[in-house]
């Protein structure tokens, strides 16, 4: 995709129900197939009285992504305010100009297109969707983009809706996306496509005498306007496609990975009074699907929940909880959700505990042996902190407040130190007593926990972020560059096997496709933040694909 310069773009991610049908508004001829996969895509227009601009300022740019998805096409986005598109479409040297609008229709929402060959200027074709609510349309977009994919360039196998979906009756039992104060309803069909980038195959056995030792970025996704300062991985097959999970202060950004694409898919959103500490990928109710924990503060209160998973959607559980949530992966042979009370002066005090789900809620199971009243883990807590089965027993992985990678034993003393910074804080809020001196609250980062994984013979690595510091120490300053590595056990401390490229932007965290294992050809998910801001326009971040050789 190309843009040409002077166009500004807002990038809002919606989430979606998918609600309403899409359909070809006029036949194009069969021979209409034959179109050369190139076309501009001028600003959409808004004939609403509401103000939607952010929304329909943000649709050329989703429809470009799609078209290159599902078709290959090579597109060109029309500046705002300049020229007449079709002089813009033809100075691109571009066949086609797609041309849009966005209007009001009773109370939901028409988005509707042209296509212009620029060299008869007859009407290649017009599609429309129709979208119950604002945040709907990005799944019609999915439902729009194959329309056109099929009809001007030949492209079979496109996702449409055939038919508006009966109203759902009224049933005692949890809905499949109920909307929650705070929390708009979420699901719907998705919109990455079958046409997309083909899966990269990963080995199923284990590669005899391989060890890591390059990683190269694959793909990416389109920016985020905000900050993100997370990823996990969600429900994926052994090739690693499937979802991934990202989010900001309030809002959860869930992605479809499709071979080297990355498409979002829907979010999840609350009030600017909610911050996330924490979101983890797991599946509490046993149904082989993965349902979302997520740590949130919401004022100085802790108050998580959990989101399960419901069809291709996710539905809020009534209730919420005052623990700091994260997942710990192969704790006595099993993953488990660890839990810790939050504190009064401390943000998070006493022991940790592995948390049971009875179907409704999280309560304090079995205490997880680990001293939380010594160093390092009584500075920070829970968070940071992964399971590192070795040997006869099982050890500790964890990110102190110096941001060093630690082994703990059994019951939390350190065996090692790393000297490098690991792990660096992307986020932080700010809890316990107020300081007269420094005339404000005390600040709390969140380090998020490395990935120990093994290796084809049984090795054990890590993945984690790490970052390099200028003079100055302070948790958000002075960042020289991030990158993320491969380290693997050496004796008591580790040796870097594989390494990304170093980045002058923020590498805010990391997961692996599928999570578990790490092998030839397997991928890597990391969040990036590429620009900090405190207006929303201002913050940018994106989603990095890296493959592992």
């Amino acid at each position: 995709m190309r843009i040409i310069h002077g166009r500004h773009v807002a990038r809002a991610v919606l989430g979606a129900v998918l609600l309403l049908c899409s359909v070809s508004a006029s036949p194009v001829p069969a021979s209409a197939a034959g179109y050369s996969r190139r076309i501009a895509i001028a600003p959409f227009a808004s004939l609403t009285k509401e103000e939607i601009g952010a929304t329909v300022s943000v649709l050329p740019h989703l429809l470009a992504s799609r078209l290159m998805a599902l078709a290959g096409a090579d597109v060109v986005l029309l500046p705002a305010g300049g020229k007449a598109p079709e002089a813009e479409a033809k100075e691109a040297k571009v066949p086609l100009l797609l041309q849009g609008t966005v209007s009001k229709l009773g109370k939901g929402y028409s988005v509707d297109t042209t296509v212009t060959d620029l060299e008869t200027g007859k009407t290649a074709g017009a599609f429309f969707a129709v979208a119950a609510t604002e945040d709907d349309i990005i799944a019609q977009l999915g439902v729009l983009s194959g329309e056109i994919s099929e009809k001007l360039f030949g492209v079979q196998g496109a996702i449409r809706a055939t038919a508006i979906p009966a109203p759902v009756a009224a049933s005692s039992a949890p809905a499949t996306i109920p909307a929650p104060p705070g929390i708009p309803s979420i699901g719907g069909a998705p919109v990455a496509s079958a046409q997309a980038s083909p899966p990269v195959s990963v080995p199923a056995t284990p590669d005899e005498g391989w060890t890591p030792s390059s990683m190269k970025k694959v793909g990416e996704s389109d920016k985020i306007a905000d900050e993100i300062f997370g990823v996990v991985a969600g429900d994926a097959g052994a090739d690693g496609n499937g979802e991934v999970v990202t989010w900001g202060r309030n809002t959860i950004y869930v992605y479809r990975v499709k071979g080297n694409e990355i498409l979002p898919y829907t979010r999840i959103s609350r009030g600017a009074e909610n911050h996330f500490l924490n979101v983890e990928s797991f599946d509490l109710d046993g149904d082989g699907k993965k349902d979302l924990v997520v740590t949130n503060l919401e004022g100085d209160r802790l108050t998580s929940f959990v989101l399960l998973r419901k069809g291709d959607g996710f539905a809020e559980t009534p209730g919420a909880t005052r623990y700091h949530l994260v997942a710990l992966r192969g704790w006595n042979g099993k993953d488990v959700v660890a839990g810790q009370r939050q504190g009064i002066n401390e943000a998070f005090q006493g022991n940790i505990y592995a948390m049971k789900w009875d179907g409704k809620a999280l309560s304090e199971g079995e205490r997880i042996p680990l001293d939380t009243a010594i160093l390092p883990v009584s500075a920070g807590g829970v968070h940071s902190l992964s399971a590192w089965p070795s040997g006869k027993e099982a050890r500790w992985l964890y990110v102190d407040v110096e941001e060093k990678l630690r082994i703990l034993d059994p019951g939390g003393k350190s065996a090692y130190k790393s000297k490098e910074k690991f792990a660096g804080a992307a986020d932080a809020f700010e809890y316990g007593e107020f300081s007269r001196q420094d005339g404000r609250y005390p600040t709390v980062p969140l380090r998020h926990s490395p990935r120990a994984v093994s290796g084809p013979k049984g090795e054990r690595f890590v993945v984690v972020t790490q970052i390099q510091r200028g003079i100055l120490q302070s948790m958000m300053g002075a960042i020289t560059s991030t990158k993320i590595v491969v380290l693997e056990a050496d004796g008591s401390g580790f040796s870097e096997r594989a390494a990304s490229p170093k980045s002058d932007f923020f590498y805010s965290g990391v997961d692996l496709l599928p999570a578990g294992g790490l092998r030839r050809g397997g991928r890597i998910i990391a969040s990036m933040i590429e620009q900090s801001g405190t207006v929303f326009k201002d913050r940018a971040s994106r989603l990095v694909l890296l493959r592992v050789e």
